[in-house]
């Protein structure tokens, strides 16, 4: 489009919806990629003092000359869907674990449940827990909270697979058996200076070192390298799924950006198909540049971005066939939506394994606190240490049986 053209349209437009009765200044701009019209209009009208209200009949008026001109117009429904992909917030793995640290209702209540299944002795006295800490109870096929400050429930399977109802009664039932942390009373004031706080201290460990082992064992490890091989298989496992996470999110990051393109593209295709039948013409490529060289520069943002994506391409291609383009976009909102699905999984695996994670690093680090197993050692099987421990738990029982024959006598 030219600046005339531009120019004339707007007049047009002036005159249709102000009928001359409000005064006007129309101001048409040409120091961007596309040209525009800016209009400011007194809203009193001058004859009559009324004021101006149909607001509406300028959109409908200005598409209706758009399409005499044989202009581009992006209907509603077509604004509806940039509209949605210009409202998507789209971030990285970093921000998002430090936005769940944070003061977001989720992070909240999946720290208020944690801290409440630690305290309750059953079911009921978990729900009752959870109303003393403000929050409503829903029941259902899930099980959902909402915070006094909040307006909607939260369904708690969202936070995680830890967070079922199944899954929270099976938590509390079974906290009892949570294996506690190795004491190391060497280094402890407590110990040094009470014999007994020592005593119950050895025997503590002890117990939580042959509960330990026991549980190593019952989780298919029959050494503590297969544990430390895990471990690390782990690791491993969630840094892939943070990679992929961000990835997911650059590609959501450069949908949003790529939009700006495609409506150029749609908006400038007459103008430079208008340059490309007649590439000599210089009047029209004088009076059409700068919508011509918009159009070629979105034209190369676009082939770039889908050499980046080249899933994407077909959908792209087809699309840009079309006048308004309102599938593609459509399309792309949906393969948003997608992406997101696809982050959602992939935080709930990331979940489970950081759960298994400090599962299995909570007995390594109680097995070598108390064997005090440097890493340079050989690994012992997790049977020899089991034996080990059995004869340290006799060695202890004969001592203690010798030193009640020595007060009897």
């Amino acid at each position: 489009m030219s600046f005339e053209e531009a120019h004339q349209v707007g007049n047009e437009l002036c005159e249709k919806i102000l009928d001359g009765k409000y005064e006007y200044v129309l101001a048409t701009h040409i120091d961007k990629d596309h040209i525009h019209n800016h209009i400011i209009f007194n809203s009193i009208d001058v004859d009559e003092g009324k004021v101006y209200h149909s607001y509406m009949d300028i959109r409908n008026q200005s598409d209706k000359l758009c399409r005499e001109h044989n202009l581009s117009v992006i209907d509603q429904e077509t604004q509806k869907e940039i509209n949605e992909i210009k409202r998507r917030k789209f971030v990285n793995w970093y921000d998002w674990n430090e936005d769940k640290k944070g003061s977001s209702f989720k992070s909240k209540l999946q720290f208020d449940i944690d801290r409440m299944i630690k305290q309750s002795i059953n079911w009921q006295d978990f729900l009752s827990k959870m109303e003393s800490c403000g929050y409503e109870i829903k029941f259902g096929k899930h099980i959902a909270f909402r915070s006094k400050n909040q307006q909607r429930f939260t369904r708690a399977k969202t936070i995680g697979v830890d967070y079922t109802e199944e899954r929270i009664k099976d938590r509390i039932i079974n906290k009892e058996k949570e294996i506690g942390n190795i004491i190391n009373f060497k280094n402890n004031v407590k110990a040094k200076s009470s014999k007994g706080y020592k005593h119950w201290a050895m025997k503590h460990n002890l117990k939580t070192a042959t509960s330990t082992l026991v549980e190593i064992r019952d989780k298919g490890f029959n050494s503590m390298e297969e544990l430390e091989r895990r471990i690390s298989g782990i690791s491993i496992e969630k840094n892939d799924l943070k990679r992929e996470f961000d990835k997911l999110s650059w590609e959501q990051k450069r949908i949003k950006e790529i939009v700006k393109h495609i409506k150029i593209i749609i908006n400038k295709r007459e103008h430079y198909e208008g340059y490309r039948k007649n590439p000599n013409d210089k009047i029209y490529m004088m009076m059409n540049r700068k919508d011509i060289e918009a159009y070629q520069k979105s034209y190369e943002e676009i082939d770039i971005f889908l050499k980046q994506f080249p899933h994407l391409k077909d959908t792209a291609l087809e699309g840009l066939k079309k006048k308004s383009g309102k599938n593609l976009f459509r399309k792309l909102n949906e393969h948003l939506k997608e992406l997101q699905a696809k982050q959602e999984e992939i935080i709930k695996k990331h979940s489970s394994l950081a759960t298994q994670y400090d599962e299995l690093e909570h007995l390594k680090v109680n097995v070598n606190e108390y064997l005090g197993i440097n890493k340079a050692e050989k690994k012992e099987s997790v049977i020899a240490v089991i034996k080990k421990y059995k004869r340290k738990i006799d060695k202890t029982v004969e001592l203690s049986h010798s030193r009640k024959n020595e007060i009897e006598l």
